[in-house]
């Protein structure tokens, strides 16, 4: 499958020591990449996130918006100036979201050109938005950890590790978790990660989960950003991050 119509925010190489058959060793070079959505890979991720917050929800799990009646309410433990900010980045964000919404039940053959243009400015404000409720929450996080938001975050932030890694193969980049839905994906994480081979695929999975976590909470969205945090997560002092710790302790919330 030809990937030449597709866009990537980062590549990167590692070496991979292998056995000859002859009993000599040789480098094997493994090329990886994090695949840039389009629009309808976005719109995927965003119904996703939204599923998992209604299921999350269904199953009890407190969602925001009761938090945020506590906290207007005069509980929790912010100011009056900062619980009136809160709530107008969460007014300002549901109306952006309608908007948008509003935009997309289009079909692409019957948006206007304007429409795009619209489409494509709300959807950078949006994102300006979500990224200050993230700042927000973040110092806020004894609170917020544990809400139905928090918990799809979480979920969200795996499938786009599932949907974003790409490997070389053949000549082209292809899928590494190829299969159809999130859960038989996580069942390969697992394998891998139980297994005691391929230590260089443990370790580029989890350095694409770092990366693709922070791309999510908004730290990242260019080719020199990536290689930035790619290069700060490297140093001997620091420590890559595992599956496990991309599920339950990303710095920000979405």
């Amino acid at each position: 499958m030809q990937q030449n119509n597709k866009k990537w925010y980062y590549k990167f190489s590692t070496e991979k020591e292998v056995k000859n058959a002859d009993g000599t060793s040789a480098k094997q070079s493994l090329n990886f990449a994090i695949l840039k959505p389009n629009r309808r890979l976005r719109e995927d991720g965003e119904l996703f996130y939204a599923s998992e917050i209604s299921r999350f929800a269904k199953a009890g799990v407190l969602p925001k918006a009761a938090w945020n009646t506590i906290l207007s309410n005069g509980g929790g433990s912010i100011s009056d100036q900062d619980r009136e900010l809160y709530g107008e980045l969460l007014t300002s964000f549901r109306d952006k979201t309608f908007d948008i919404q509003s935009l997309l039940i289009k079909s692409d053959g019957n948006r206007t050109e304007e429409d795009k243009q619209l489409l494509d400015k709300l959807t950078t404000e949006l994102e300006s938005i979500r990224r200050q409720i993230q700042s927000f929450e973040s110092s806020q996080i004894n609170i917020f950890e544990n809400t139905a938001e928090s918990k799809a975050r979480n979920r969200a932030i795996l499938w786009w590790v599932t949907n974003l890694f790409y490997q070389e193969s053949n000549g082209d980049f292809v899928k590494f978790f190829d299969k159809a839905n999130l859960d038989d994906n996580l069942d390969r994480y697992d394998e891998i990660e139980e297994s005691n081979e391929d230590d260089i695929i443990k370790s580029s999975i989890r350095r694409v989960s770092y990366l693709v976590t922070l791309w999510f909470l908004g730290r990242a969205d260019t080719e020199e950003e990536f290689k930035e945090l790619d290069e700060a997560n490297s140093k001997p002092e620091k420590n890559t991050e595992t599956k496990e710790t991309t599920e339950v302790a990303p710095k920000d919330n979405a």
